[in-house]
């Protein structure tokens, strides 16, 4: 009875548990963990939810529009400055961008690795007539001279140079800000004013 009630009283062995070792801090993360949010502070609020990947999406190979270089510097100013504010239109069928190819190019120069999108599902002419039409109807739009010229003296470009080359380029286009031609100065004895006859109008030596 006594050796019984003995071994009532020893306590169970405990299981082994195996040590873990927390993975150094430089190690990537374990799997299974979440990772990481991109950055989407360059995309506007609202358009968030349709950023997407700027590896997914493909130049439209048929875009007609081209894009040198100070239009691109202009994009990228404008996206640098302003964040995206309106999305890029892709093709589901064929992942190529029907509107957007400049700020496409500008967001990879520029190291974004998001873009809102917005998704349709055009066949091959539905797409192409998009295309052409997004670009055309913006170049038969014509500026007010008035009210660009108010704008400009109140246009805010955060200090973005490639903005302002771009804004002074257009001001000296429209002609919105001539400046006043200095009188030609006369040399030598020609700035004097020389007496002429009253009765002939001769100059008088």
């Amino acid at each position: 009875m006594a050796k019984a009630k003995a071994k009532e009283k020893l306590s169970p062995i405990p299981k082994h548990q195996p040590r873990t070792r927390r993975a150094p801090a430089d190690k990537a993360e374990a799997p299974g963990a979440q990772p990481a949010a991109p950055d989407l502070s360059h995309i506007a609020e609202q358009l968030r939810p349709l950023a997407v990947p700027v590896a997914e999406l493909q130049f439209d190979p048929a875009n007609a529009m081209t894009h040198p270089e100070d239009n691109l510097e202009a994009i990228k100013g404008s996206l640098q400055a302003y964040g995206q504010r309106k999305p890029i239109v892709v093709n589901r069928r064929t992942g190529h961008v029907e509107a957007g190819n400049g700020t496409l190019q500008a967001a990879l120069s520029l190291n974004w690795t998001h873009l809102a999108v917005v998704y349709v599902d055009d066949d091959p002419a539905t797409a192409a007539g998009f295309a052409i039409a997004d670009n055309r109807t913006a170049q038969l739009a014509e500026f007010d001279k008035d009210a660009l010229g108010q704008l400009l003296k109140d246009v805010n470009t955060k200090n973005d140079e490639r903005l302002d080359a771009m804004l002074a380029g257009l001001a000296d286009q429209m002609k919105l800000f001539p400046t006043e031609e200095p009188p030609p100065v006369a040399s030598g004895d020609d700035s004097a004013e020389k007496e002429k006859c009253p009765t002939c109008g001769q100059t008088l030596k």
